[in-house]
């Protein structure tokens, strides 16, 4: 037998070793136990010899390459398989000796010590012990050998005959493949609800044969599991993935020269397991050698599945030149390189326009690199090849040309009713879960890719990369960072360069959501990875990307405009409108708002012109704001009700929300806001894995200052408490300024100082011009109230200027109705007119939260005019006002002001005293902008 690692162990030349019940036969290879053996592969035996060798070590994955794969590039489903296969020959109790370490490696750790049971420096020979079955495990996973252009085919020269030659690998091949078939049959022994059968195709033919007469053999492999894959009565599964879950059936392919018939080929479907059907074998010229592939795979669905119409299959009509392509095609597919596959798969329907398989893996390929209108032309020119398909074949392809088309509802309901009828496919799961999460399912998307992840390396590299996306979709960005690190990694260790590319892309950006700083490189490495690959958008989009993580600076986005017109010349609407909706969030962040609408409007057009209903839907999210801040009440609520007429989760569902929340308290809505937040919090933990997403502590925010209003402050510390576990920076500072506000209107004002001082300090260092004007609109008005008169006039002078030409009235008027309470506070009446009547101005009707501080500012005007009745009507208005919207704040601060004046009619000792009891706020008072009255607010602040 071939060394393969040379690790020799024991030195002595032992023939048997013993552990427990379980002996290992040094000479044949073989574990036995209970009377029977269990042959093992080359590579497994070298793997259980190191295990034997070094027991109770961690050994890790990458330190198991090196000593049983040495210099050989492999996949880890070949480690994956070989475990597999280790613990099944050791059988019982024995194979947990096998412990796996997460995400690092494995550990052998026996109950007892080798012992060396025989001992001959010169063993004898002697015979065979008995093997289970046929056929080497090792390929059932295994990474195939880049294949050169193909060429014509011509017979091989003439070697060995096969059996001879091969002997010994198919042999080893054999016990393993039994062993995993005894036991499927072993665990389903008593019966039980007919489950679907799990077939496993597996490559069977000559390894050693020379690359370009390979094609045959994996072109007989891609054609069956494409077809297989659409039975419902059958599983395709690999030696990998857990354990059984119904009959099992292995399927050997050969393509072979025949040893028998001297020039020919061998084509044969060899079938182990329970209830076998007989055997496939047919010999075949050179020169029919496809059709000779087209018959076997045809008589094989036969024996297959009784669902299958073998005679409806469509004809795999090529000449040898065009099969060798194809396959060529298939293989760059396989491996994600995307370019290449398009390069290829172009020649093949050009030599045979009428092969839509070929077609369809064409259009999957260009919409891989992001050519929309390329990929609906080949989709159309595919559709009569679709249409003459069975149904089973039919419906896949159909899901496929929806999630193309971006009919994502259509797509996902396809792909539901696939998982439904045959069994839990994780590739139609993915699939469902990319359809859900494009078509704004993100919750439901989450819950499809719940659990482990698939055995097949590369099925698990694509599910790591569409679970980070989906947590982002959701705000979980703590997870989605890790999950997006997890991809990166296994990308790295598949040499897959598009993957690699997309999840060091969507790394960087879950930083910058974040608000952390990039890693060194990554949106470099993503540009590289994005050309090697022949992903031009893919390219552009990294690069812009590395363009909007900057601070923002005068000049233009350099990138921007070229990336608008690739996607427009490629029929990408989805990046396009990508782009324009980063732009208009770079915009934002310079302060440029017209620029922001502008961008936004654009994309809204886009998505509306493109009927892409989710991104039209992403786009109305930031249109949400811009209503918000141009104090456009209308429009948001008009934008409100059409988002809630759709389905609504993930992030869509938290900006939907609190913006209908935010709405409800500026209007003095309170218990409807608080219902809109619990329905949004609701929303948002619909996980269903218990963990809570990142964003969905932030809502406590929000709730926060509701209960503030209605003097709730006990739930109110509570919820800025929970807010901040969020852990992100902007929801850190608005839990500062909340508790600074309690504070205040709990009479500490030196602790409201203290927790105000960091939040200034900080001021500077936030870059998105927008949200700094928004935090000094938050922060003037409590350092005023704190005391700092000057300190907060200088803020709000500060930042006026370029509100005003922003257009932003949210923020303008907050920012003038505080500039007019300063002024009263420094008696300058005349000032505090002028910038009352700026801010009223600006107000809509019903925007309760701000008038109400305006109609303080306006009573107490008419006070320093010595209008008395008047102000006392405008106090009692005011009054009446906030003890019918249940804003126990407002009220509480009314009272201060019917204290001043005399006339007013004031509110019983009773309730003043209740309110005061109930909510602590026994500083809230708004006697600080009366300056002749100040002096009296001590005195209110002992009221009992």
């Amino acid at each position: 037998m071939e060394e393969v690692t040379g690790l020799r162990w024991p030195e002595c030349g032992a023939q048997r070793l013993r552990l427990g019940e379980v002996e290992i036969d040094l000479r044949y290879r073989s574990v036995h136990r209970g009377g029977v053996a269990y042959e093992l592969n080359p590579r497994c035996f070298e793997l259980l010899l190191l295990f034997l060798r070094e027991p109770r070590m961690l050994q890790t994955r990458e330190a198991i390459f090196r000593k049983v794969w040495p210099g050989v590039v492999v996949e880890d489903a070949n480690l994956t398989t070989g475990i597999w296969m280790l613990r099944r020959a050791l059988g019982g109790l024995a194979k947990q000796w096998i412990r796996t370490v997460s995400k690092q490696g494995y550990i052998f750790d026996p109950p007892a010590s080798v012992q060396l049971e025989v001992c001959d420096p010169e063993p004898q020979p002697a015979a065979a012990a008995p093997a289970q079955a046929l056929h080497d495990g090792e390929h059932y996973a295994a990474i195939e050998e880049p294949t050169p252009q193909a060429a014509p085919l011509q017979p091989p020269p003439p070697r060995e005959p096969l059996l001879s030659r091969s002997r010994a690998a198919l042999l080893a091949l054999a016990a393993c493949l039994a062993l995993f078939l005894l036991a499927a049959a072993l665990l389903h022994k008593d019966g039980g609800p007919a489950l679907p059968m799990r077939v496993l195709l597996v490559d069977a033919s000559d390894s050693a044969a020379a690359a370009p007469t390979r094609w045959p053999a994996r072109l007989l492999h891609a054609w069956l599991d494409w077809q297989l894959h659409s039975a419902p009565d059958l599983v395709v599964g690999d030696a990998g993935r857990g354990a059984a879950q119904g009959h099992e059936l292995a399927v050997l392919l050969s393509v072979d020269m025949s040893a028998q018939r001297d020039g020919e080929w061998q084509v044969a479907a060899r079938f182990r397991g329970s209830a076998a059907p007989a055997d496939i074998v047919q010999f075949s010229s050179s020169e029919r050698l496809v059709a000779t592939l087209d018959q076997v795979s045809r008589r094989t669905l036969a024996a297959l599945s009784a669902r299958l119409d073998a005679a409806q299959a469509p004809p795999l009509a090529l000449d040898q030149l065009t099969a060798a392509e194809l396959v060529d095609g298939l293989d760059a597919q396989r491996q994600r390189r995307w370019a290449e596959a398009v390069r290829i798969l172009t020649g093949v329907v050009e030599k045979s326009p009428g092969l839509g398989f070929a077609r369809l893996r064409l259009a999957q390929s260009l919409a891989e690199l992001g050519q929309q209108a390329a990929a609906q032309v080949e989709l159309s020119r595919a559709q009569p090849w679709t249409d003459a398909l069975p149904a089973n074949l039919r419906l896949p392809i159909q899901a496929e040309q929806a999630l193309i088309r971006r009919d994502y509802d259509g797509a996902a309901q396809i792909y539901a009713g696939l998982l439904k009828s045959g069994g839990d496919n994780p590739a139609y799961r993915l699939a469902e879960a990319a359809s859900l999460s494009l078509g704004g399912r993100s919750l439901d998307a989450a819950r499809r890719l719940a659990g482990e992840l698939p055995a097949a390396p590369e099925l698990a590299l694509r599910w790591l990369l569409e679970q980070s996306q989906i947590e982002l979709a959701n705000r979980d960005l703590a997870r989605a960072g890790e999950t997006a690190a997890r991809a990166l990694e296994l990308a790295r260790r598949q040499g897959s360069t598009h993957e690699q590319a997309r999840a060091a892309l969507l790394l960087a950006d879950i930083q910058v959501s974040r608000g952390q700083a990039v890693e060194q490189d990554l949106f470099a490495q993503a540009a590289a990875g994005f050309e090697a690959a022949g992903d031009r958008l893919g390219a552009l989009r990294a690069r812009l990307y590395a363009e909007l993580a900057q601070a923002p600076a005068a000049a233009a986005l350099a990138h921007l405009d070229e990336l608008l017109a690739q996607a427009r010349s490629a029929g990408n609407a989805a990046v396009e409108i990508d782009a324009l909706r980063r732009a208009a969030q770079w915009s934002y962040r310079r302060g440029d708002a017209r620029d922001v609408r502008a961008r936004l409007d654009q994309a809204a057009a886009v998505a509306e012109s493109t009927g892409n209903r989710y991104e039209r839907r992403r786009t109305d999210m930031e249109l949400l704001r811009e209503d918000a801040l141009r104090l456009d009440f209308a429009a948001l609520e008009n934008r409100i009700a059409v988002l809630r007429a759709q389905p609504l989760q993930g992030a869509l569902a938290y900006a939907v929300g609190v913006a209908q929340a935010r709405l409800h308290y500026l209007r003095g809505q309170y218990p409807a806001a608080l219902a809109v937040l619990q329905q949004t919090d609701d929303l948002l933990r619909e996980a269903g894995d218990g963990v809570l997403p990142q964003i969905a502590v932030t809502v406590g925010c929000y709730r926060a200052i509701v209960h503030t209003l209605l003097g709730q402050t006990t739930s109110a510390r509570n919820d800025y408490r929970d807010c901040r576990a969020s852990g992100l920076p902007a929801f850190n500072q608005l839990a500062d300024l909340g508790d600074a506000e309690l504070a205040i209107q709990a009479g500490d004002l030196a602790e409201a100082r203290r927790l105000l001082a960091p939040v200034r300090a900080r001021l500077a260092a936030v870059s998105a011009q927008p949200d700094r004007w928004g935090l000094s609109m938050d922060l003037a008005p409590l350092l005023a109230r704190s005391g700092d008169l000057r300190g907060a006039r200088e803020l709000v002078e500060e930042v006026l200027p370029a509100v005003v030409e922003s257009g932003y009235r949210l923020i303008e008027a907050d920012l003038r109705i505080t500039l007019a309470e300063i002024a009263l506070a420094e008696d300058r009446p005349a000032d505090a007119e002028r910038e009352a009547a700026a801010g009223a101005a600006l107000l809509p009707a019903d925007y309760w939260y701000e008038r109400r501080r305006l109609r303080t500012v306006q009573a107490l005007l008419s006070q320093s005019r010595g209008q008395l009745a008047a102000a006392a009507r405008q106090i009692d208005a005011l009054h009446a006002d906030a003890r019918e919207r249940g804003d126990v704040l407002g009220e509480l601060l009314v009272h201060s002001l019917m204290d001043a004046n005399i006339a007013a009619a004031g509110c019983p000792d009773e309730r003043r005293a209740r309110l005061v009891a109930q909510s602590g706020m026994r500083g809230a008072s708004d006697i600080w902008m009366n300056p002749a009255a100040r002096g009296e607010r001590t005195a209110l602040n002992t009221r009992p």
